[in-house]
């Protein structure tokens, strides 16, 4: 396994390669004048989402599909103001729905943590759900850009992130229809908008009940994204696993027996805004 993560590592760190090449240009020639001044002010944005759609067939027109639909959402959702302002309900998005980043793996992948059980799934139902929809976009997004800080700093190219979902406390309600169709919103905009971001997912304290949510959840993924979830045990047992896969026991969180207090995604997203006003 970890010939293969190092080779997965080495091919996301590198630069385009000659074979990705026409991919690339062929996405920037289907997109509008508009588009391609953007998508050339930020190419490894567009290789990121090349890269995403390597395995699928006819890789081109995927490829430049899924490059079309990613900018029509940006235009509809205000993509490109994202950082421009503090956005509303943006307090309440992230009281409701709280994650934190946390330290890196081997490779430079920052762990991003979720206890499940602080998720008001009845207070999120309560928002709006096109602002939902651009919180967890801005979240993403600020993600990104955490992600290319932490390159400048190592000197590696890193666009990809671990999940850690402690599954503790998780309510039944979750597996209610109303509560689905939210849960699905908010990770479409993952799977839709941000391809190419997940390096491995840990699923933590999983209980009998997570065989339900997983039924749920599964199809809403992309198969890779699917073949790189573990579900793992309680603390102590994922924490020896995720030590032997290159996680320091230092740089996971707190509440999962590491030594990382981690900063709230909603600190890092509000340090960003004065940088972007």
């Amino acid at each position: 396994m970890t010939s293969i993560e190092d080779k997965q590592a080495r091919e996301e760190a590198s630069p385009m390669t000659e074979e990705e090449k026409p991919f690339f240009d062929g996405v920037i020639a289907a997109l509008t004048e508009e588009e391609k001044q953007l998508a050339l002010q930020d190419p490894l944005d567009v290789l990121i989402i090349v890269r995403g759609f390597a395995t699928e067939n006819p890789r081109m027109q995927a490829t430049i599909d899924a490059m079309k639909k990613i900018y029509a959402w940006r235009r509809e959702i205000g993509y490109y103001n994202f950082l421009k302002h503090k956005m509303e309900d943006a307090d309440n998005f992230h009281k409701y729905w709280p994650e934190t980043m946390c330290g890196t793996d081997k490779y430079g992948h920052f762990l991003q943590c979720l206890k499940a059980g602080d998720i008001d799934m009845d207070k999120l139902e309560a928002m709006d759900e096109k602002r939902l929809e651009a919180l967890q976009g801005q979240r993403m997004l600020a993600y990104g850009m955490y992600k290319r800080n932490l390159s400048r700093e190592k000197g590696v190219q890193r666009y990809k992130h671990t999940l850690v979902v402690d599954l503790h406390g998780v309510s039944l309600s979750l597996t209610k229809s109303s509560k689905r169709a939210l849960l699905k919103r908010i990770f479409d905009v993952g799977t839709h908008y941000y391809p190419e971001t997940m390096w491995k997912i840990y699923v933590v304290n999983t209980p009998m009940l997570f065989r339900g949510i997983w039924a749920i959840v599964k199809p809403w993924l992309h198969p890779i994204t699917v073949a790189k979830v573990n579900l793992l045990g309680g603390h102590s047992s994922a924490m020896k696993q995720m030590e032997q896969e290159g996680i320091p026991a230092s740089h996971m969180p707190k509440w999962m027996g590491g030594g990382c207090e981690g900063m709230p995604a909603s600190v890092y997203i509000n340090s960003l805004l004065p940088q972007h006003g």
